[in-house]
């Protein structure tokens, strides 16, 4: 019987972006969080994979089939998977799910976009769970 390697140890991309850029410090970039993902390791365990921000610094939420297919190749290539995903909720781009109805409308897009996006993630592999 296999061991048991649950649960799953993710680290988180959003930290590398969340309270940096400009009049901060500057954002972490994605290849840089995804190398020290990869490397980081304490008493034998490492990370299984990374969970992501859909945000603009990183991933392009509208990217292409194939902007989606190097991401999956980035990641995969490091021998880690896709957990879960954070919607890019906040203005400009998105909106309050208890403003207006265009704040609500705009919200609702955008984790809409974060599913296809997660789905085409599955479909490639690097998200299996």
């Amino acid at each position: 019987m296999p061991a048991n390697n649950y649960p799953k140890l993710h680290n988180a991309t959003w930290p590398g972006v969340v309270g940096k850029g400009d009049g901060s410090e500057p954002v972490i970039p994605l290849d840089t969080l995804l190398t020290l993902t990869a490397n980081a390791e304490v008493n034998g365990v490492k990370f299984d994979g990374i969970d992501i921000g859909l945000f603009d610094v990183h991933f392009n939420i509208d990217s292409s089939e194939d902007g989606i297919r190097r991401l999956a190749d980035r990641v995969s290539a490091l021998n880690l998977n896709i957990g879960s995903l954070v919607a890019p909720i906040w203005p400009p781009v998105g909106g309050s799910a208890m403003g207006t109805r265009a704040n609500r409308s705009q919200f609702v897009e955008q984790v809409r976009k974060s599913c296809s996006f997660a789905k085409k993630l599955r479909d490639l592999g690097v998200r299996p769970t």
